[in-house]
């Protein structure tokens, strides 16, 4: 049966979005291929259709999801601000919960995938560091918003230390989830230094 041009289009976007979960929550490489057709409703073999490799197919994973990230930042921004709250606190909120915590593969990326990533192909390393640089804009836009009498450079510097404290408490509750105490303390104190960085000039 001949496959027309939307169906063929509907499922490579199953494949990715089936590939961008696994990869986050399982890592880069622990998936299969046929497990990501599985989860798409396709054979294996209809993957080749729409992606010449697995490299390929991360790629194009991470740098979609890490835009969709940064475009949800911007409306967690724009939503705060719209009902009087505080569009960067409504960013660092919503990232450092437990519920991002326990939930990888619909998370973060960067929070998820970011070391591997960085020792993996280098298409891929590019698609990552694009991908940081959009959500670190979105941080350096909204303080150069919160803080018009900062330098251009103060604001890039406050934004990069906003995104490692989101970043690494991400990581740290992650690996001291065993220990719900220490877990949440993560969460909580990595909260406290975004919440700083937002108004302190570097």
């Amino acid at each position: 049966m001949r496959v027309t041009p939307q169906t063929h289009a509907a499922h490579g976007e199953a494949l990715l979005k089936a590939a961008t979960r696994r990869f986050r929550a399982k890592g880069l490489d622990a998936v299969r291929l046929a497990d990501v057709a599985a989860d798409a409703g396709l054979t294996h073999g209809a993957f080749y259709g729409h992606f010449a490799s697995k490299a390929a197919l991360a790629e194009r994973a991470c740098a979609e999801a890490m835009t969709r990230g940064a475009s949800r930042w911007r409306i967690r921004a724009e939503a705060a601000r719209a009902a009087g709250a505080d569009p960067l606190h409504a960013i660092i909120e919503a990232y450092l919960t437990e519920t991002h915590r326990d939930d990888p593969g619909h998370g973060c990326w960067l929070g998820s995938l970011g070391a591997e990533t960085a020792r993996a192909e280098p298409g891929l390393r590019a698609a990552l560091a694009t991908g940081t640089a959009q959500l670190h804009a979105v941080l350096a836009e909204e303080l150069a918003a919160r803080h018009p009498g900062w330098p251009h450079a103060a604001a890039s510097s406050a934004a990069t230390a906003v995104l490692a404290a989101l970043t690494g408490g991400l990581l740290l509750a992650r690996a001291t989830a065993p220990s719900p105490t220490a877990s949440a303390a993560a969460l909580a104190a990595a909260a406290t230094l975004a919440r700083r960085a937002c108004d302190t000039l570097p």
